[in-house]
């Protein structure tokens, strides 16, 4: 609510953190366009099926035929990009938004971004900051090496740093 570029959300598990992030990234691509990237410490985090059910509870809540007024019901992960996805059960057919809503990445391969360019990402949510096991060796400098990726020269960009309680 103070428009702070950065933002940092504590709270139990299963509270909504993520949820609630997701909930606002689409909201705001549909609403204008605006991109988003998911951020993870661990590249498997980013892959198959753990990225794949990330909104698992928002599309099983009706939420993206809420948002979409019915145009897609789904999220459709793929090569690393999400997609707004129209699954018709009866048919088993899928039709996917033309360009991705957002795109995941892993801090730990943070090097083989460097020379992409995201222009349309305006909402990034790092997802599980906080861990109770082990951080990458130089994590925050990686991090920042993530955000110089993404941002650029830009200023239009907002930080959502989600965590569990210690």
């Amino acid at each position: 609510s103070m428009g702070a570029h950065y933002n940092m959300i504590f709270g139990e598990r299963s509270s909504g953190k993520t949820y609630a992030t997701l909930l606002k990234a689409v909201e705001d691509y549909v609403r204008d366009g605006a991109q988003f990237a998911y951020l993870r410490r661990w590249d498997e985090d980013t892959k198959g099926k753990r990225a794949a059910s990330v909104f698992d509870a928002i599309v099983k809540n009706g939420e993206i035929e809420r948002i979409t007024d019915g145009e897609y019901n789904s999220v459709f992960f793929y090569s690393g990009r999400f997609y707004l996805s129209k699954y018709d059960k009866e048919n088993m057919t899928r039709l996917n938004s033309p360009d991705p809503i957002g795109y995941a990445f892993a801090i730990s391969t943070m090097e083989h971004d460097k020379s992409s360019s995201y222009p349309g990402i305006r909402n990034i949510i790092f997802d599980e900051f906080l861990t109770r096991t082990t951080y990458l060796v130089d994590e925050f400098v990686l991090f920042c090496n993530v955000l110089s990726t993404i941002i650029r020269d830009r200023d239009n960009v907002t930080v959502f740093m989600l965590g569990n309680t210690v």
